[in-house]
């Protein structure tokens, strides 16, 4: 099962895109860290899709390819079960519907971040993440 711990929202997304590419460990147990970098992938493709549609085409099926990658991790690593990755979203509040808070502040910010990050970078940061399958956890990052 996931690993569900409380983590406050905002301290997650506040994080800098240096800290954020850093949170896949690359020498740890794996899936440790999977929930945490996930997270930020997902509220950046939110964001894209509520506030930001069709701005940075690239940059958005990137995060998108990403998006489906960590997906898959999560559904093949808690059992195969598709709603445990759905309960975990829903947990995160990434179901929201709520332009504010997915296109102001913390949200926003961590869209620009991440299109500000080195792509091949975060590339090899995910690709890290998820190279060895393991219960997914957030790890450290926060």
């Amino acid at each position: 099962m996931i690993d569900t711990r409380t983590y406050p929202r905002i301290a997650i997304l506040t994080l800098s895109s240096i800290k954020l590419i850093s949170a896949a460990p690359t020498n740890e147990v794996p899936g440790r860290g999977v929930l945490c970098l996930g997270t930020f992938i997902y509220f950046v493709e939110k964001t894209e899709q509520q506030c930001r549609a069709g701005e940075d085409p690239e940059f958005q099926a990137r995060i998108a390819s990403y998006s489906k990658r960590f997906d898959d991790y999560i559904v093949r690593n808690t059992g195969g079960d598709p709603a445990v990755l759905e309960k975990f979203k829903e947990g995160q509040n990434l179901n929201s519907e709520d332009r504010r808070y997915i296109c102001e502040g913390d949200a926003a910010e961590s869209y620009d971040g991440f299109k500000s990050a080195d792509a091949g970078e975060l590339d090899r940061a995910v690709d890290a993440l998820l190279a060895k399958n393991g219960p997914p956890s957030f790890g450290d990052c926060v």
